[in-house]
């Protein structure tokens, strides 16, 4: 399964419902916009000559001798730091959109920063969801966030560009790690604040309602179950006596008090 955390003002948090679970919209954040500014970052690593020639032979053999030339002297001559470095990071995070998912719902942390002070609710998507995904335009790949105390390398012109970029877009910070982040990854025209795509409602087995979500939010989720008997309703809570989160069922016409006591 995966999740999605929503937060928003209790004034919005019904339209949000409405968008991301009755009308399947998820959206792919900037990568400029994130907010751990430190992200995707890489060590570049220069190949040989031959493997530099190898790899245009394979992936861009149309691409004129003159240009090739060229192309090896910007990452192999004087500015190579800053051709190989900084301007790829630049144009990386200008053009790249990522929709982060976790694995993991019973994080206190990503319920108090992510679902506004556990006022919003998570999503919880059936495990297709990254079966329908590649289909999308601007498609790059999707994977598991490694999480690592060291930048990770980029092997220039060491494998197809999707390939290749995977780890620097795949590897945070290990301060991050009880994210358990599952990114999905776009290319798109740059400098949007994001983009929204379309998923099969089907693909949304419910949703986990946070312990001070408005009323009207649940009303909207338990009128949507009415209508779609596979679809689950819970609410998050916890034991008197411990930390760990649980979930309940949310029933009609049952709200229990104090549940975030």
């Amino acid at each position: 399964m995966f999740y999605k955390f929503m937060g928003g003002c209790d004034d919005s948090l019904v339209e949000i419902f409405e968008k991301a679970v009755m009308q399947g919209s998820v959206r792919f954040a900037s990568v400029a916009h994130f907010n751990d500014p430190y992200e995707f970052k890489f060590t570049p690593v220069i190949p040989s000559r031959e493997t530099f020639d190898r790899w245009h032979d394979v992936h861009d053999p149309q691409r004129p001798a003159r240009e090739r030339a060229d192309a090896w002297t910007n990452c192999n001559g004087s500015a190579w730091d800053y051709n190989t470095g900084f301007t790829p990071r630049l144009e990386l995070m200008r053009h790249m959109y990522l929709l982060c998912l976790t694995q993991r719902w019973d994080s206190h942390l990503m319920w108090g920063h992510y679902a506004s002070q556990y006022r919003g609710f998570v999503v919880c998507y059936k495990p297709d969801l990254v079966s329908a995904l590649p289909g999308m335009s601007g498609w790059i790949g999707h994977g598991k966030v490694t999480y690592d105390d060291q930048v990770p390398e980029l092997r220039w012109f060491s494998a197809p560009v999707g390939e290749m970029m995977k780890p620097t877009l795949l590897t945070k910070s290990d301060q991050w790690a009880y994210e358990a982040e599952y990114r999905a990854l776009l290319c798109d025209d740059a400098d949007q604040a994001g983009i929204l795509r379309s998923i099969d409602p089907g693909l949304i087995a419910g949703v986990i309602l946070g312990p001070r979500v408005p009323e009207a939010l649940i009303a909207k989720a338990i009128a949507y179950r009415a209508t779609n008997s596979d679809f689950s309703v819970d609410q998050l809570s916890s034991r008197h006596d411990s930390y760990e989160l649980t979930t309940r069922v949310v029933q009609d016409n049952v709200r229990v008090f104090g549940a975030f006591l």
